[in-house]
């Protein structure tokens, strides 16, 4: 058997160990229960991860990635086709803008499940690698799905989630809230400053279908500073990343130009 046969076929066994378990394996679980050198585990749990066939559970393991509502089936699945269209975009715009980029999808009760990134390779930069969940009603990315979303579900979400002022530019009035998702639907992208973190700002975009479904947000962020500074070429850059994106994806017509210097 040739070197390639013998990749392919680990890649498979690792793919239905996954699909048999309950519960995320680890690296050390991998190799032992599978008997590969654990430097091979090592480098193809890390190009299924990059691919988008398994994503990061808790410090040390993985697990296959589920759809947003929560039903599996990741490779056949929209969040799996958006997912990996994304990865090239990601990787452009950070080249691009040469700060943190974030890919975000719905969880079920409509926050932001963190599902790709590509950090900044600056000295003072924003890195979310300890964040697999970030709340919906206070971040870019979380007006940019439910913005997107008919407003009674939109409202829904603001009655049951604890509305916590994490900063002092965080916004908690519902009413307040749903104003500014009214004015993030008109113009198609989010911002957000300092309201999560202080010192942190970003911009995000909705990924829509034809019928205007969010399936995912692309959100820009960085130390508010160069945020300022960098704001209306963060917001070109995401709005031509999510026309691309809903173009290829969705054959989504692209939407007319779209003011980039909005506060």
């Amino acid at each position: 058997m040739n070197d390639t046969v013998k990749s392919a076929g680990r890649v498979l066994d690792i793919l239905e160990l996954f699909g048999s378990s309950e519960r995320p394996l680890a690296l050390r679980d991998v190799s032992g229960i599978l008997g590969l050198p654990k430097s091979s585990a090592h480098m193809l749990l890390g190009t299924l991860e990059r691919r988008g066939y398994l994503i990061r559970s808790g410090k040390d393991g993985y697990t296959l990635p589920t759809s947003a509502d929560g039903s599996g089936g990741w490779f056949d699945s929209i969040a799996g086709q958006v997912f990996r269209a994304a990865q090239p975009v990601l990787e452009r715009l950070l080249k691009e803008i040469r700060e943190t980029v974030v890919l975000g999808m719905p969880t079920p009760g409509l926050d932001i499940r963190i599902v790709s990134h590509r950090v900044s390779p600056q000295a003072i930069r924003y890195d979310i690698s300890d964040m697999p969940v970030i709340p919906g009603y206070c971040t870019a990315m979380g007006h940019m799905i439910l913005c997107n979303l008919p407003e009674d579900q939109a409202r829904d979400y603001l009655a049951r989630t604890k509305l916590t002022a994490l900063t002092p530019r965080t916004v908690t009035d519902p009413d307040a809230i749903m104003a500014r998702l009214r004015q993030c639907r008109a113009r198609r992208y989010a911002l957000n400053i300092g309201e999560r973190f202080e010192g942190g700002s970003g911009a995000a975009v909705a990924i829509c279908d034809g019928e205007g479904r969010p399936h995912a947000a692309i959100n820009i962020v960085t130390v508010t500073q160069r945020f300022r500074r960098l704001q209306p070429e963060i917001i070109a850059a995401l709005i031509a990343a999510s026309r691309e994106l809903e173009t290829s994806l969705f054959g989504a017509e692209p939407s007319p130009g779209i003011e980039a210097t909005g506060g």
